[in-house]
């Protein structure tokens, strides 16, 4: 684990609400009372990724502003589970933390453990005239919201994207595919064509196969049929006939046009397949663009377009992902900890991270064209265009979604295998029912 604490590093200038404007500090916006909780200490726990890389700076930067300490806990995304599954609940051990709201925050809402900022974005005590909350994109709001309760603001996105060798595509005069028909079509042309290296032959499509780490694609394959993980009556849509035609699709996809041991890829896998040259598509979160572009290794640079996932008879099945924070309900300092939440998603903050690759969350600054052309165009644009129509459930809604995943898994392993998808798509919803009578409400 990595600590860092901050004092502040000059006497701030305090202010005297509507008397003196506030300073101009990078991150912060104007016009506000910032000093309102100053002399009070924020534990902060977040995940060591690219977005918590741009922020570190400018924590200084806060402190001078607010008059608030900050002391920030950095760790894996495994070690902050487990901290805190032992820490929320404890009064005054946690104030802010980092969360992935697709598989931690559902469990920690029905907990209690955290707190909800409904009430707090509507307070202009709290919340400064020039945050714009519409400025975040909708789907990664929606992301942010359990059962009406908005857990606090997204710091970044990821969407389930299609990956597609542009110079394969240009060689056999083939448009990017924006149906699951053209996927697979796509797929099938592409399948055994020189791709790789010294001419070597490759695969249509790669992806996710292992278990619970294809869900992702499976829920994207649900959406363009038509479903959703639940239907109306909060049940288990797994033996409909668009579950079936999704379990089904997968089958055909990676088993059809795969590489021949797909069911043992994981995310790392299916990267360095791609990145090695072994594949004309890639399904796959968009956020992997710096290993294919960056990476020394990679055999694709500047030759991979991104794309939107294909739509199905269904419509759209675009699905998006949030990681973003929260406030603790135990935190003994709930207000001031919302203030840091504020400044640390306000424009320039965002600005920041996104001049260093991270997929951001806000439109407007997006439209900065001298930062956002750091990232390939057609990324930036099915990322924002996934994050106005995507679908924000890309795991089983559901309180115990690592279980859930683990079901799913299982029905997605006996379909690439070939084995009775009914029987399979049968046993998994009989455990997702099972879940859902032990856990939800």
């Amino acid at each position: 684990m990595r600590f860092i604490s901050r004092g502040l590093l000059t006497a701030a200038l305090w202010l005297c609400v509507g008397l003196v404007p506030a300073p101009v500090l990078a991150g912060a916006p104007s016009g506000f009372a910032w000093d309102q909780f100053k002399g009070t200490t924020l534990r902060v726990l977040l995940n060591e990724n690219q977005w918590y890389g741009s922020l570190l700076d400018s924590i200084p930067d806060f402190e001078k502003l607010t008059g608030i300490k900050v002391v920030v806990e950095a760790t894996g995304q495994i070690q902050l589970w487990n901290i805190l599954e032992q820490e929320l609940p404890q009064p005054g051990k946690v104030d802010v933390f980092a969360t992935v709201p697709g598989l931690d925050a559902i469990r920690y809402h029905s907990k209690g453990w955290v707190q909800p900022v409904n009430a707090y974005l509507e307070s202009p005590r709290l919340t400064a005239r020039d945050y714009q909350w519409e400025d975040f994109l909708p789907g990664l709001r929606q992301g942010m919201t359990v059962r009406g309760a908005i857990l606090g603001p997204p710091v970044m996105g990821e969407h389930l994207a299609l990956l597609y060798r542009k110079d394969l595509f240009q060689q056999q005069g083939r448009s990017t595919p924006r149906t699951l028909k053209e996927l697979e079509d796509a797929a099938r042309g592409l399948h055994g064509a020189p791709m790789a290296p010294k001419g070597g032959r490759g695969v249509g499509l790669v992806a996710r196969g292992q278990g619970a780490f294809a869900t992702a694609m499976y829920g994207a394959l649900l959406h363009a049929m038509g479903k959703s993980w639940l239907d109306a009556a909060g049940q288990p849509t797994m033996e409909s006939p668009e579950s079936l035609a999704a379990l089904e699709m997968l089958h055909n996809l990676l088993v059809r046009f795969g590489p021949n041991d797909i069911s043992s890829f994981g995310w790392q896998e299916a990267t360095g397949y791609f990145a090695s040259g072994q594949a004309a598509m890639y399904i796959e979160s968009g956020s992997v663009y710096p290993l294919l572009e960056q990476a020394d290794s990679s055999q694709v640079k500047g030759r991979v377009g991104y794309a939107l996932f294909p739509a199905g008879p269904g419509g759209n099945g675009t699905t998006l992902a949030a990681r973003g924070l929260a406030i603790a309900k135990q935190s003994a300092h709930p207000e001031a900890a919302w203030l840091f939440c504020q400044w640390a998603t306000s424009p320039p903050q965002v600005r920041t991270a996104l001049a260093k690759g991270v997929l951001v969350p806000r439109t407007s600054v997006w439209q900065d064209k001298g930062i956002s052309n750091k990232i390939p165009p057609d990324l930036a644009a099915s990322f924002q265009e996934a994050g106005r129509i995507g679908h924000p459930m890309w795991a089983p809604p559901l309180v115990m979604v690592t279980a859930a995943r683990e079901a799913v898994g299982e029905a997605i392993s006996a379909a690439l295998r070939g084995e009775n998808i009914r029987v399979a798509a049968a046993t998994a919803a009989r455990r997702l029912r099972e879940l859902i009578q032990e856990t939800e409400k």
